[in-house]
């Protein structure tokens, strides 16, 4: 069954002014596809989110001669009141700064013991804004306490450590084991991937959706006696994507057309969001420019630059037949859902769509700058970037609407 259903899409004041009227909205199709809600929108031009960011703090550089705003960092996280948590694969530390950019503590050091990091990977708040830190190299997640700093060790989680985790509603969230194939098999015959939701103990409750592996390949590198072998994933092929609601439901999309899912904590699918046009067929203009981007890493430092390596590289590279239309995603304090859009170029974010929790499409932001790395506190944001001597920097927010 299809029936059409018209979205208004009031303005909001801050974006459209207080006496101006409500453009027209977009006209969107609600269906039922096996008991699932689907909402339905058209490629046609939603309404103009005039939203911007303005710059409050700019942490870190290569002139800031102090150690605690030098970092690199795999993860971000903040809290209600505006505190920013930066993980510091450099320093093996995780790093803690307000709002103003001012540096508060840190918490861990380098080392296999209690409390201690070797590759800090990502960071998340939980319960008591307790942080939660996936530390591949020791291959455990640590817990600090925010206040004084202790910690403790999750127990086990279901198919090992996971590297990408949330929390919301006293649940712990993670993928269990690796999105990418065994390059000995085919990535289509090996089992899937669950997203579970889990108890704080790492104890799995619910499977909330099964992902299918992504399929890479492996090069290997031989300096002397010594063997490297790094695997590659296939050139354009659909990346899993996952954000958390405040309510616990999850944001996912793991396919190359544009196709949203809400899924409640048991794992049922509450609503299925769609948007047009399609994935695009990929051209052998995109595999050349993907070709010559791999060729411009010839002679960095670094395995990577090895000429050896890039000549394995291009020999072996493969590629999906279509571009993903679905760069990124996020859900900001308010509980909105942030989608990154390629229009015309592969994996750039040429558009962002803003939906409220339900689906409902709020509007979108055209020719963006950035999409955020980070929501945070009532109203903020961040993003990593580098100054002009490649030293990483972490530039805070205020969304402004």
């Amino acid at each position: 069954m299809r029936t059409p259903l018209v979205l208004l899409l009031a303005c909001a004041t801050a974006a459209c002014g207080a006496d101006t009227p409500a453009r027209d909205s977009l006209l969107a199709v609600v269906d039922t596809v096996n008991g699932v809600e689907r909402l339905s929108y058209s490629a046609d031009p939603a309404t103009q989110l005039a939203w911007r960011f303005d710059t409050l703090a700019v942490i870190g550089g290569a002139m800031v001669e102090d150690e605690n705003y030098q970092f690199e960092t795999r993860g971000l996280t903040g809290n209600a009141e505006g505190d920013l948590f930066v993980a510091d694969v450099q320093g093996k530390r995780i790093l803690r700064y307000d709002r103003s950019g001012t540096f508060v503590r840190s918490y861990g050091r380098e080392g296999a013991g209690p409390g201690e990091l070797r590759y800090p990977m990502a960071v998340r708040l939980g319960p008591g804004d307790s942080i939660w830190v996936v530390d591949t190299g020791n291959n455990r997640v640590t817990i600090y306490d925010a206040t004084d700093g202790g910690s403790r060790t999750l127990g086990s989680t279901q198919g090992g450590l996971p590297t990408n985790i949330a929390l919301a509603g006293g649940h712990f969230y993670y993928v269990a084991g690796s999105v990418l194939a065994t390059p000995a098999a085919r990535a289509d015959e090996q089992p899937a991937i669950p997203l579970v939701r889990a108890a704080l103990d790492g104890a799995p409750l619910d499977t909330l959706w099964l992902i299918k592996p992504r399929p890479l390949y492996t090069l290997e590198f031989r300096s002397g006696n010594n063997l490297t072998m790094t695997m590659i994933p296939m050139t354009f092929a659909p990346t899993l994507r996952w954000a958390l609601l405040s309510d616990g439901r999850v944001v996912v999309s793991d396919s190359a057309n544009y196709v949203l899912h809400i899924v409640t904590p048991d794992g049922t699918i509450e609503r299925t969001i769609r948007r047009d046009p399609p994935a695009r067929p990929v051209t052998e203009a995109d595999r050349e420019a993907a070709r010559e981007e791999v060729r411009s890493q010839s002679g960095n430092p670094g395995l990577t630059g090895s000429p050896d390596f890039v000549r394995q590289w291009l020999e072996k590279m493969t590629f999906a037949d279509v571009i993903p239309r679905i760069t990124n995603l996020a859900v900001d304090s308010k509980d909105r859902i942030w989608v990154g859009v390629s229009v015309n170029e592969p994996e750039k974010t040429e558009r962002i769509d803003v939906y409220d929790a339900s689906g409902r499409l709020l509007g979108e932001i055209r020719d963006p700058a950035f999409f955020p790395r980070l929501f945070y506190g009532p109203d903020l944001a961040a993003r990593v970037t580098t100054d002009e001597f490649d030293a990483e920097q972490v530039v805070v927010m205020r969304l402004v609407e």
